[in-house]
């Protein structure tokens, strides 16, 4: 397959904790449901959640993997992997680990040669620094991937996606879309906070350019046909017109 007939989307956030993982997992188990064939990659990864009672490994790459069905190798999916939750840079510097671009491109290569959609989660910000020289923008760019915008509704978000969305459009990007994601359940105290009832037309005014969706709360978040669902009702599908027919 060329790369002429593969989607390829990134899916980025306005910052670390908004939802970003779940969103990818959901458009991934939604695009599988459609009959897709998809390929997930997590490019870098740092800070590997291990449960202190069973010792479970918990991580943003593995449930990727598992929402898309697929069956790659986990050092394709992850090529690098860092102990420490620390931006990407930092993690690589400290491990004695750089990040390379190379082998990035190797593992793209590989995980889309059979595929109709990539996906590609990136860590916090479109900006996080990959090395000295290399954000996730500039990653994007080199893969020329369609980009997906997580935001997570809570006071603060119309500048930090404001801001985002200047960066992504300066790079020459295209923002297929941007989703508001709920980031507490809906009976949470927090939830009555007003900014979150009103962020969603705020963006509608701001941004009256981009595809706009909101994402509720989901609790099983381990469950890709709960994921699926929740993503046709969102109305994820646009996203996914390019490869669905």
């Amino acid at each position: 397959m060329t790369d002429r007939l593969i989607d390829r989307l990134a899916v980025t956030g306005t910052d670390t904790g908004v939802g970003k993982t779940v969103v990818a997992c959901a458009l991934a188990a939604r695009a599988r449901q459609r009959g897709l064939r998809v390929a997930v990659m997590k490019p870098v990864e740092s800070g590997i959640d291990v449960s202190p009672t069973d010792g479970t490994v918990h991580s943003d790459a593995e449930r990727l993997r598992a929402a898309a069905g697929s069956t790659a190798p986990l050092d394709l999916v992850r090529p690098f992997a860092y102990d420490e939750p620390l931006a990407p840079m930092i993690a690589a510097v400290r491990s004695g680990r750089p990040v390379l671009m190379a082998e990035l491109d190797r593992c793209r290569a590989l995980l889309e040669a059979e595929a109709d959609l990539l996906l590609v989660e990136g860590a916090g910000g479109i900006l996080v620094p990959l090395d000295v020289h290399t954000s996730y923008v500039d990653l994007f760019v080199r893969w020329q991937t369609g980009v997906v915008l997580v935001a997570g509704n809570r006071l603060g978000v119309l500048n930090h996606t404001l801001l985002t969305v200047r960066a992504i459009e300066a790079a020459g990007l295209r923002i297929r879309g941007m989703i508001l994601a709920a980031l507490t359940p809906p009976e949470s105290p927090v939830a009555t906070d007003p900014s979150r009832a009103t962020n969603f037309e705020a963006l509608q005014q701001l941004l009256p350019h981009l595809p706009l969706f909101q994402f509720p709360w989901v609790e099983q978040v381990e469950d890709p046909d709960v994921l699926a669902a929740t993503a046709a009702t969102a109305g994820f599908d646009q996203l996914l017109s390019r490869v669905v027919s």
